[in-house]
């Protein structure tokens, strides 16, 4: 557990710092760099996952749009690494997807109430009640909706492959998501 939130921490703090280097160094003409933070609940969906750790999960991630000038169908490219965990029975439980996704804006950014959907694949660190570390492919779909210029609300769907914990008891950490989250 320490190891894997000692890696989360330095990601974090990596993607931060490039977040904040590139946005000092960017022009006005230049496409600008962007990182959110957001924070929100976690509900598995696969019946043992979700038996094993009652309701719902805290769920806190950080998203950074790099501004590149590609966009992907007209879509903007995001990387991501959210830290969704809960205390079960004394053990910590967690999964720490580290995506790279596409967003799609919905309706135009002229319109009131901006919606947008996306996906992208990720690496999926997991940890049960009765498992070490696991690390599987995963996919995130999104769908958001600005709140305003800065705040917006995202659910999203996880799917992870299955993976057997110590047991031999077969889970899956597939969840929806729902958080609320700043963009700076």
């Amino acid at each position: 557990m320490r190891r894997v939130l000692a890696l989360l921490s330095v990601m974090t703090f990596v993607v931060l710092g490039g977040a904040l280097a590139a946005k000092a160094s960017a022009d006005d003409g230049e496409a600008r760099l962007t990182f959110s933070l957001k924070a929100g609940a976690f509900f598995p969906v696969h019946g043992t996952m979700r038996s094993e750790t009652a309701s719902e999960w805290w769920y806190l991630g950080v998203d950074l749009d790099p501004g590149f000038r590609y966009k992907p169908a007209n879509g903007t490219v995001h990387f991501g690494v959210d830290f969704d965990f809960r205390q079960a029975q004394g053990r910590g439980v967690f999964t720490i997807p580290l995506t790279a996704k596409v967003l799609w804006p919905i309706a135009p950014l002229g319109d009131s109430g901006h919606f947008y959907g996306g996906l992208g694949p990720g690496v999926y660190i997991m940890n049960s009640r009765h498992s070490g570390q696991v690390i599987k492919p995963g996919l995130q779909f999104v769908a958001g909706m600005d709140l305003g210029s800065h705040v917006y609300l995202e659910a999203a769907y996880d799917w992870v492959g299955a993976f057997y914990d110590d047991r031999n008891t077969p889970l899956r950490a597939d969840a929806v998501k729902v958080a609320l989250g700043v963009r700076f």
